[in-house]
């Protein structure tokens, strides 16, 4: 299929794959990284978050606006189903699985992957995701990069390149939807939980 038609589940274990590759030592990878990124993040700390509305499980649609007065924090990720326990997607939204749960924060997942891919992720998951074909949340909170050109320059996949996704974030938003916390990395990284649940006032807050 074309790079922009590629079902997610194609994608599965791609972290893995990387890894083994020695993707995060390697001097390509440093050049694949640079190459790949298509837009920069956009908020920051202190800022209005942009609202949005998105569609998730059965195409039913989510309105940021609707969970103005608590604190949100949003998971950017590249793709549903890559990755695993320990690295990728999956690995990035296990890590929050008890903000969400234990704590009552509610953490919205962000990808690019359809509405029919929402079901069976979220359920897998155990977090709430949405989807953002246009890429337009992705790319006004964190940027996107080129996920099919940084797979490809990895050996990983072929012909992908032109499959533009989320790179990997977290953006933390106080009661009043403005951004208290953000960071945006490429997919062989991970965001620090500790920090994310600094900025919610969780956790460990004390790092002396």
């Amino acid at each position: 299929p074309h790079a922009t038609d590629m079902s997610a589940f194609t994608l599965s274990s791609t972290f893995n794959v990387a890894r083994t590759a020695g993707l995060s030592k390697s001097r390509a990878a440093k050049t694949t990284r640079r190459a790949a990124v298509a837009t920069k993040a956009a908020v920051k700390v202190g800022d209005a978050a942009p609202d949005f509305t998105l569609m998730g499980a059965g195409f039913e649609t989510t309105a940021l606006s609707s969970l103005k007065g608590q604190k949100v924090v949003l998971a950017f990720f590249p793709a549903a189903f890559s990755g695993d326990a320990d690295g990728g997607c999956q690995c990035q939204l296990a890590s929050l699985q008890s903000i969400d749960k234990e704590d009552g924060i509610s953490v919205l997942g962000i990808t690019r992957d359809t509405p029919f891919v929402m079901g069976p992720w979220s359920e897998f998951a155990g977090i709430k995701c949405l989807s953002d074909v246009s890429n337009k949340t992705q790319e006004a909170y964190v940027g996107t990069i080129d996920f099919g050109k940084f797979l490809d320059d990895l050996d990983v996949s072929t012909n992908m390149a032109g499959y533009i996704s989320s790179k990997r974030g977290c953006v933390v938003l106080d009661e009043d939807q403005k951004v208290i916390y953000t960071w945006a990395g490429m997919p062989d990284q991970l965001p620090d939980v500790t920090e994310i649940q600094a900025a919610l006032g969780i956790g460990k807050v004390n790092f002396e």
